[in-house]
């Protein structure tokens, strides 16, 4: 079992969610398996056991919950090297090849514009959820 899918089962144990030992082993493999068939091959589990684990509610949350958690430690080692990797690419602001200065800035600019439509998305959204709160509470 590699470390990703002992994190798994540890989560599971420790949540009290109330999953055997196999089902903790097919959630651990589906977090890294292609698909359900090469999970359930993996766990030792029927295919057709692992799709009507699928269908219950607790086992769907608790994968949901581990696949979460998988991406925010993820999206944490990005952050972690994102500012390396600004600074690398303004390096090559300052290169010879004309070609490559002209991609590199068109890279920047265009995160730069996906970076405000995102904030702009966020702003939006807070808006929104604000108005929400303020109509829930005048029904109340």
């Amino acid at each position: 079992m590699n470390e990703q899918e002992q994190k798994a089962v540890e989560a599971a144990e420790a949540g009290g969610i109330g999953l055997d030992a196999r089902e903790q082993q097919l959630l651990s493999a589906l977090l890294g398996a292609p698909s359900v068939a090469a999970a359930a091959e993996s766990a030792g589990i029927d295919r057709a056991t692992a799709y009507r684990w699928l269908q219950r509610p607790a086992f769907r949350e608790e994968l949901a919950r581990q696949r979460d958690e998988v991406l925010a430690e993820s999206l944490a080692a990005v952050k972690t090297h994102a500012g390396r990797a600004v600074a690398e690419l303004a390096k090559l602001l300052d290169s010879a090849d004309e070609r490559l200065r002209r991609q590199v800035c068109m890279d920047i600019v265009d995160r730069a514009i996906k970076i405000r439509e995102q904030e702009g998305i966020e702003r939006r959204l807070a808006a929104l959820e604000k108005q929400l709160k303020r109509e829930n509470r005048r029904q109340a």
